[in-house]
């Protein structure tokens, strides 16, 4: 079997059309058909990464149920998460790198404050969840222990109803019967719950 590489980068990725929430990126490649190399230039929608925030608390992983364009019931189930950055002007400097652990876990902390009320001095990240070839919207799932609540007057602007907590069982439930919407975040849990077990 032949484990050489059928593409290779050819330089670093350029902009090619610039949003507020995120960019198509040129991505420089030599691609090997047989007849050796050859120069392509890839495209794929970049945005900037988001935090997920599995919290827990003696067995039991907090959820709020907030309001969802996207929900087939305009609500959803879900982890306190949001950007690591706020815009892709942020984000640029990233751009084809990886962005520091650090700076993951602190904006994911800042979420769980403001938008959970809790907070941790625990955070680790658990996996990081890509979206695919053509579109680049990675997802880090943290994992926060220690959670005490947190006193925060902050708003952050989204229709939060609601937030519990939930055991394994429960969250495995939800989702499995849709509360939990969010693919992504369906696919974590349980691969967190399973390796709690």
């Amino acid at each position: 079997m032949n484990n050489q590489r059928k593409m290779i980068p050819n330089g670093d990725p350029f902009i090619i059309a610039e949003g507020k929430l995120g960019a198509i990126v040129g991505l420089p490649m030599l691609v090997d058909s047989g007849n050796g190399h050859t120069e392509k230039t890839f495209e794929r929608f970049v945005r900037p990464p988001g935090t997920r925030i599995i919290a827990l608390r003696d067995k039991t992983i907090f959820l709020q149920k907030e309001h969802r364009l996207e929900a087939k019931n305009g609500f959803d189930w879900r982890l306190p998460g949001g950007k690591v950055v706020d815009s892709f002007t942020e984000y640029k400097e990233y751009l084809g790198k990886t962005m520091p652990d650090n700076m993951i876990i602190e904006a994911g902390r800042k979420e769980l404050q403001e938008e959970a009320k809790l907070d941790s001095n625990s955070i680790t990240i658990f996996k990081k969840s890509v979206c695919g070839a053509s579109v680049e919207w990675d997802l880090y799932y943290l994992i926060a222990i220690d959670v005490v609540d947190h006193v925060n007057d902050h708003d952050e602007g989204e229709e939060i109803i609601d937030g519990k907590w939930f055991s394994f069982d429960e969250v495995q439930q939800m989702c499995l019967n849709g509360d939990i919407d969010e693919d992504r975040t369906v696919a974590t849990l349980y691969q967190f719950i399973e390796t709690q077990k």
